[in-house]
């Protein structure tokens, strides 16, 4: 019986997401505190959902990514990642999705 490793595990997922266009992002400008990647989360949800970003940055100003940020950790320590990747967050009234 082949012997198996969580590390070849990995390296198969990482082989077939990049094979399906995602990108391999570094470690640098991980949140360690936050477990996100804080530019690519406000980057994502500034470059998918422009109108309810705007609708924030109106309310929040330039405070408006770490408004974001600190709404999508609260709603991932309540709800969890999956529950967060199925339906999104809500950030001051407004749902946020992935």
């Amino acid at each position: 019986m082949k012997a198996t490793s969580e590390a070849a595990f990995e390296t198969a997922i990482e082989s077939v997401l990049l094979g399906a266009g995602y990108v391999r992002v570094g470690g640098q400008g991980f949140d360690r505190e936050r477990a996100v990647f804080p530019a690519e989360v406000l980057g994502f949800i500034q470059a998918t959902q422009p109108k309810v970003w705007e609708r924030l940055a109106a309310l929040h100003g330039e405070q408006t990514g770490e408004r974001v940020l600190e709404s999508l950790c609260k709603w991932l320590d309540t709800h969890g990642a999956l529950a967060t990747l199925r339906h999104g967050f809500k950030c001051f009234g407004k749902t946020l999705r992935w």
